[in-house]
């Protein structure tokens, strides 16, 4: 039985039921993601795989090699938590920060993210290929020097930890009492 994501390639005329039936084969020996297969095998390209996973989910998509993402915004998450969860923030309009995600149902990412920015996050889809690249070129994994370092202040993840554990000990009446509160001081 073909996959929902395959059928929605094969409506939209990006492969053929042969070569979803190739892919399927190819990863039930081999294992994978089927997008990532269909890719690998030279049926579908990233962009191809990207869009027809936002329409799967019904979210929007960005080519991250077309964007610049100002320094600030890509400041708001720490280096470490943007490479552990394949995260980037790329824009912040009032209390939304939209960030590219290669799952954007991944909620317990979207939670943590919102815990430690203190920010509404609204993902988009891009693929693994594209997020790797992105993750390298903006929060590379080379430690800077301290002369290299930027002059800005770096948050103590120590006091963001502890008041991330009481947020998530408060009751949802009283978590939304703080998220307007925080958004009333923007």
């Amino acid at each position: 039985m073909a996959s929902k994501f395959g059928q929605l390639l094969i409506w939209g005329k990006l492969i053929t039921a042969d070569q979803l039936e190739v892919a399927l084969k190819h990863q039930r020996e081999h294992g994978g993601k089927l997008g990532q297969v269909l890719n690998k095998l030279g049926f579908v390209t990233d962009d191809d795989v990207t869009r027809t996973l936002g329409m799967k989910y019904g979210a929007p998509t960005v080519n991250l090699d077309e964007l610049l993402i100002e320094q600030d915004t890509l400041h708001l998450l720490p280096a470490e938590m943007a490479r552990k969860n394949r995260i980037i923030p790329l824009e912040r309009v009032g209390s939304n920060l939209t960030c590219a995600m290669e799952d954007p149902t991944r909620i317990d990412i979207v939670d943590d993210v919102e815990f430690q920015t203190g920010f509404h996050v609204q993902p988009v889809l891009v693929t693994p290929s594209m997020m790797t690249t992105a993750l390298e070129r903006y929060y590379p994994s080379v430690t800077l020097s301290e002369s290299s370092r930027p002059a800005y202040p770096q948050p103590r993840l120590g006091v963001i930890s502890d008041i991330t554990n009481g947020l998530r000990q408060l009751s949802p009446d009283k978590l939304e009492y703080v998220r307007r509160f925080v958004d009333s001081l923007q």
